[in-house]
């Protein structure tokens, strides 16, 4: 890859509420500190006056306590605060994340999952809870944001920048969420409930969002404890028009319009470019329901002046249930009246259907295109945690040393059903791309809502399990130096050990297409009515989706298909014998046909441990201040699973889904160790009372994600396009140099306005990667992650306002 610009962010932080009362401003040129900020609860006595200082809490509060912590880091970060206990912004933390500027998000079921961060996606940041790794329930390394509520979050950092004592990881960004501690809090006994919903309005319900905050500290602020909690149930609807990939190649078509007849058998050619065709088109309605559990606490101790002792820890119950109904068309080659635009993309074609295989004998070999209604189940049902003890040693005014100690576990079931029930199409339908406005459309499908037309085709069964478990170990150290340039000496070490395994679940090596052919009629008692209701208005191309088509129960389908008079229904180029024979087969399996059978060749098995030690060193003048470090890790991983031997490939007649059949597994484990010494410096300069430079330079790294190092394989496709995927268990780590430069200003506690700009030069880029591969005497496309090119990412700033650029001193 090679991309080339500079990129430049600005940013706008402006209270919008008054404050009522506040304390006097701070003396000029001062910055205000954190008493200035959450001001005194008692009066204080100056000349024989007394002044109450009062607290400023609430959204003003929150935009202080956020620009402070820019304003006095050592590093380019911006934050994030509650605005009070269990009043994080939005509902959702990645939704509040997206207000900074760089950062967006990836939804799921309409909120916030995963964060980008500069253009990098969510693989590239590292995602920190109370300066700990949380493991998360997806395959990878990227965190889900969707598994904790806001409202028990206090603060939440993004580090664009790096120093030596932050985790390495992210090269877009390090994201470090902060829950409550209570000796930060007040004295006495405190509590907070909050009580709301969401409405969905296609749903056409309501879902309730809770929580609960509690806190207690003495009077001596000696002892404190802290516990919270949060409900939500969310009902969502989402609607929307789908392609899953396309087919890229030289491309079959028939030389004859779609109404032609007697055209001979040599009617069918090949394109002479190679042409982007979509592999289906499908018309989709998903309804979701969330639920979320969460909880977490704290409790601190000062064991003495010099001790300060604090355990905590979080958890999240997560579960989704989710089902899909759509309709979809899907295409294979031949293609009739192909139409291909100057970037040799498809704007249109017809598929055949079964009146232009009977107008054109010659051509009765010809695969025809299909209507199919699908109706998916997939749920998630996650379970995270993490606990960890923090012992802070002040042993003399200079000198602060910080043990850490944490465990994290996450879980997910993901179980999953894929059903389809259809029909070879009667008509030939047609695909149009359409325009920029809109989406494509498919057309002239024919009769689709006549149960006795339905017919058994694919379904698929999974039961898939992750278990992401990790536990970490630091020691810091801070000294202060007096009377020198040098101000502070920082020193640490840390070790991690994350275990990620992933055990897939399905009936795909010898279930799926157990009715491939379109060939078993449905009982049309399992079938029912379906329809989109209000399907996308306004959108151009939308009211093309279809009107009324068929959803079933998958379980009853399922059960249908797996009766023993069912199965022995004879088969295109099967005798009732053979047919007998294979249906025994099928029921011997365990589960059945469409029971959920333990993949070992798709098994993850990836352990990481990390060893770390870091030196920093910080120079402090009148008006400015730096630092500069490095840190120093080794990596050693250990991927492990099975190597499972494709020893055949077949396809069921009448339709051209490839079917695989495997060998006995071989147990396989492949290991990788690397070091990465990685120096940092930072520079913030005080311009003027008002207004900060600041530069940074780092070099960071990114490690694959988990899913990536794994050494499974996996194969499917159709015949036109067969199709692999896999880990590759040698990658090497994103390398990436970074420049950072940023001004900002501050007219007030409460707002600042910054403009940065950022360089990082990328070397071993990783890249989710298509490629053929010659195996078994096919041509697969195989896609999986591969180090890459090198490139950089950058752009060019833009213009700043005359109206801020002169007051800007």
């Amino acid at each position: 890859m090679k991309r080339s610009a500079w990129l430049f962010a600005g940013s706008v932080v402006i209270a919008a509420v008054p404050a009522f009362a506040q304390s006097a401003s701070p003396t000029a040129g001062a910055e205000p500190g954190p008493e200035q900020v959450t001001a005194q609860t008692e009066p204080t006595v100056e000349a024989g006056v007394a002044e109450e200082e009062i607290i400023v809490t609430g959204i003003r509060g929150s935009l202080a306590s956020s620009a402070q912590m820019k304003r006095n880091a050592d590093l380019i970060v911006d934050s994030i605060t509650a605005e009070d206990v269990g009043k994080f912004p939005d509902t959702n933390i990645a939704e509040s994340l997206q207000r900074i500027t760089g950062v967006a998000i990836d939804r799921s079921g309409g909120e916030g999952q995963f964060i980008t961060v500069r253009g990098l996606g969510p693989e590239f940041n590292t995602v920190l809870v109370n300066g700990r790794v949380m493991a998360t329930d997806n395959p990878g390394r990227e965190f889900s944001f969707d598994v904790l509520s806001p409202n028990l979050i206090q603060r939440t950092d993004v580090f664009k920048s790096s120093v030596p004592q932050l985790q390495e990881g992210g090269i877009g960004a390090t994201v470090n969420i902060l829950t409550s501690r209570p000796l930060d809090g007040k004295r006495g006994f405190h509590a907070a409930v909050s009580a709301g919903g969401t409405y969905d309005r296609l749903r056409k319900k309501l879902g309730p969002d809770l929580s609960a905050t509690a806190s207690w500290t003495n009077d001596d602020k000696t002892v404190g404890v802290v516990l919270s909690g949060a409900y939500t149930d969310r009902h969502v609807q989402l609607d929307y028009v789908q392609t899953d990939g396309w087919i890229f190649g030289q491309q079959d078509i028939v030389n004859g319009a779609a109404s032609a007849s007697n055209l001979p058998a040599g009617s069918v050619t090949k394109t002479s470019q190679r042409v982007h065709v979509p592999q289906n088109l499908a018309y989709v309605q998903q309804r979701e329901d969330r639920e979320r559990l969460n909880l977490s606490g704290a409790f601190e101790v000062k064991l003495s002046d010099q001790l300060l002792f604090r355990v905590d820890g979080i958890y999240s119950k997560f579960n989704v249930n989710m089902q899909r109904n759509n309709f979809a068309n899907f295409y294979s080659s031949p293609y009739i009246d192909l139409k291909v635009d100057s970037s040799g993309t498809a704007n249109s074609f017809s598929r055949p259907g079964r009146d232009f295989r009977a107008a054109n004998p010659a051509l009765a070999s010809l695969s025809l295109s299909q209507n199919d209604n699908i109706v998916e189940r997939n749920d998630r049902f996650a379970e995270t945690y993490q606990f960890g003890g923090n012992l802070k040693w002040t042993p003399s005014e200079d000198a602060e040393i910080v043990f850490d100690a944490s465990k994290t576990r996450a879980t997910q079931h993901n179980p999953r059903q894929f059903v389809v029930v259809g029909s070879l199409a009667q008509t030939s339908p047609l695909y149009t791309l359409g325009d920029d406005d809109g989406v494509p459309v498919a057309s002239n499908y024919g009769v689709i809502d006549d149960p006795s037309l339905m017919r058994a085709h694919y379904a698929a069964v999974e039961d898939n399990r992750i278990k992401d478990d990790g536990s970490e170990y630091h020691v810091d150290s801070t000294f202060q130096v007096r009377d020198s340039l040098l101000s502070k000496v920082q020193i640490g070490f840390s070790y991690s050990d994350r275990h990620k395994t992933r055990r897939p679940a399905n009936n795909y090596a010898d279930g799926a297409c157990t009715y491939c052919g379109y060939e078993v009629p449905i009982d049309p008692s399992l079938l029912s009515s379906f329809e989109f209701g209000k399907f996308l208005p306004g959108v151009a191309g939308a009211d093309a989706a279809p009107s009324r088509f068929f959803t079933f129960d998958p379980g009853a389908i399922l059960a249908f298909l797996s009766d023993p008079a069912t199965l022995a229904i004879p088969r295109q180029g099967r005798s009732a014998a053979a047919q007998a024979a294979e249906a025994a087969r099928l029921l011997a399996l365990a589960g059945g046909p469409y029971g959920a059978r333990e993949q070992l060749g798709g098994i993850l098995d990836v352990r990481e441990k990390l060893l770390a030690g870091y030196l920093s060193f910080t120079f402090a003048g009148d008006n400015w201040n730096g630092n500069v470090g490095v840190r120093v890790v080794e990596t050693q991983t250990r991927s492990a699973g099975f190597i499972q031997p494709v020893t055949g490939i077949t396809t069921t007649p009448g339709d051209d889904t490839l079917s695989y059949s495997y060998g006995p597994s071989t147990p396989i484990s492949v290991s990788n160790r690397y070091v990465n010494a990685l120096p940092s410096a930072n520079f913030k300069l005080n311009v003027t009372p008002t207004v900060i430079a600041r530069a940074a330079f780092s070099q960071t790294v990114t490690r694959p994600t988990l899913t990536d190092l794994g050494v499974d394989n996996s194969y499917g496709g159709r015949v036109s396009v067969p199709l692999s995927s896999g880990g590759n268990p040698g990658l090497r780590p994103f390398k990436s140099t970074n420049y950072d430069l940023s001004f900002e200003w501050y007219p007030s506690r409460t707002s600042y306005v910054s403009i940065g700009g950022f360089y990082k030069s990328l070397e071993d880029f990783l890249e989710l990667t298509t490629e053929p591969v010659s195996r078994f005497d096919r041509i697969f496309q195989d896609t999986r992650t591969r180090n890459g090119q090198t490139g950089h990412i950058c752009q060019r700033a833009p213009k700043i306002p005359q109206k801020w650029a002169s007051k800007i001193p």
